[in-house]
């Protein structure tokens, strides 16, 4: 862990960010290294690069004029970069640390997400932008917990993507607090030419210069919605947690299915088609070296991966978030067809919720581009193509589902269920309608599926080009309703 005083900074190297094919491994700090004794005046803000992280097309930079986005289907990876720090309110003035995101070259043209501490207590979140030496408060929050006057951690982060901005603060890791802004108004003059994050730590000329601030750690990231906090603002305690760390399936919390399979797509559904990565549960497409024919007399080639909590765990009225990477976005995941959604308990109910549904690739059945996109969606009925249903598509934000890590939640109260995507409301179904009431009745608990599908009819099946892939799970929570 590193100090430092009002009079120093800090400094810290990370290794360069490595991408691999199914996971993105951070550039992590070292954490050996200190600016002591080097005359630095007070009131002076220096910023302590870290590795840059590589950056796959020069259209995702974040300064980027609107009009010139990445061309639909190329991969990008843009920033996101993380540091925890630890300090206490400062006895006066007021403190400030910040995680650097997009400078160029000289260091002078960047986003950064800013967290201030007064010694009233109150800590505001801030997103700003540094052109040629002038900045701009593009957005600020103050947050509603006050800072505490013994020592306490928090989070701060900052993905950018595109025009898109999110800041986030995870107070002693619990309390969550995000700040989304666009920034379309940044000239095509002011691209910066190079890349980088950083992080900065400055302390105001009245802080005494006892006062510390401490970073434990600090990386350099592909970018990606932030991991979330294990509390939910407005909701109660949780009641449903996998963060997918020991290294094996959690029989007490899923079941893993075996050998079954649905009639109207090419797999079956295999213990060994879900496995665990480095934190994540992966739950795969795969080919089979010798396809098989189960009772309905259909050759199958594929390994398909599900697991469900029947049984284990289910709930009703509650708030679910899940974090994920899910195969989307080339001609090598056409067919595949996976996510999360639930069921009722009672399977003679025809109701359905599907949190996360992504298809792959656009096959040309059907007429909108779902390459890139997933869909949520409350089902009154069970058949195929039915339009018993209200339904709606993630907003397009620049994503990559399938490199990227995204959050998906629905929050079910009585007055129906919400949708969100990396915190974005985007659908809300009534619960007032009367084939609801009939299909998901009150009262009626839903337990969680997490599963592969190999195609079908409606989206289309899989393509010569179609490859394993698998949907990544970073977590599943749950927190219960209150009211």
């Amino acid at each position: 862990m590193l100090s430092v005083s009002r009079r120093n900074f800090l400094s810290l190297t990370a290794a360069t960010a490595v991408a691999t094919a199914l996971t993105t491994q951070a550039a992590h700090a070292n954490t050996g290294t200190v600016l002591n004794g080097n005359g630095l005046a007070s009131g002076v803000l220096r910023f302590t690069p870290l590795a840059d992280v590589t950056y796959t097309s020069p259209f995702a930079q974040a300064f980027v004029h609107a009009g010139a986005f990445t061309p639909a289907g190329v991969k990008t990876s843009d920033a996101l970069v993380e540091a925890t720090y630890t300090t206490s309110r400062p006895s006066a003035g007021t403190v400030y640390t910040r995680v650097i995101a997009r400078r160029n070259s000289t260091g002078r043209d960047y986003y950064t997400a800013m967290l201030s501490i007064a010694s009233s207590g109150a800590m505001t979140l801030h997103i700003e932008r540094v052109v040629n030496h002038r900045t701009v408060v593009l957005g600020q929050k103050v947050l509603a917990t006050a800072a505490p006057t013994q020592s306490f951690s928090y989070e701060l982060a900052l993905s950018v993507r595109a025009t898109r901005l999110v800041a986030q603060v995870i107070v002693n890791g619990q309390t969550v607090e995000n700040l989304i802004v666009q920034d379309n108004q940044v000239p095509l003059h002011a691209t910066p030419q190079g890349t980088g994050t950083g992080i900065s730590a400055y302390a105001g000329r009245t802080v005494p210069s006892t006062h510390l601030v401490s970073v434990a750690k600090a990386k350099a990231d592909n970018w990606g919605e932030h991991r979330g906090a294990l509390t939910a603002s407005g909701w109660g305690k949780l009641i449903f947690e996998d963060d997918f760390n020991n290294g094996a399936i959690d029989g007490t919390k899923w079941r893993v299915r075996d050998k079954s399979y649905v009639g109207y797509d090419s797999g079956v559904n295999l213990k060994e088609a879900v496995t665990m990565g480095d934190s994540s549960a992966k739950i795969w497409l795969k080919k089979l070296a010798t396809p098989v024919t189960y009772k309905d007399g259909k050759l199958r080639e594929w390994a398909t991966g599900y697991i469900d909590t029947m049984g284990k765990f289910s709930a009703e009225s509650f708030r679910l978030e899940y974090r994920a990477k899910q195969p989307a976005s080339t001609p090598e995941h056409i067919g595949a067809w996976g996510g999360i959604w639930m069921r009722p308990n009672n399977t003679a109910l025809l109701g359905e919720i599907d949190i996360s549904e992504s298809y792959g690739y656009t096959s040309g059945k059907q007429k909108i581009d779902i390459s890139n996109r997933s869909e949520g969606t409350v089902h009154y009925g069970q058949q195929q193509g039915n339009k018993a249903k209200k339904n709606a598509l993630i907003p397009v934000l620049g994503q990559n589902l399938a490199d990227e890590y995204h959050t998906w939640a629905v929050e079910k109260t009585p007055a129906g269920i919400k949708f969100f995507f990396d915190g974005v409301e985007y659908l809300f179904v009534s619960s007032e309608d009367p084939r609801y009431q009939a299909a998901l009745p009150a009262g009626e608990k839903f337990n969680i599926r997490l599963c592969m599908q190999a195609g079908n009819a409606y989206w289309g099946g899989l393509a010569e080009t179609t490859a394993d892939c698998a949907i990544e799970v970073d977590y599943v929570r749950v927190w219960e309703y209150v009211g």
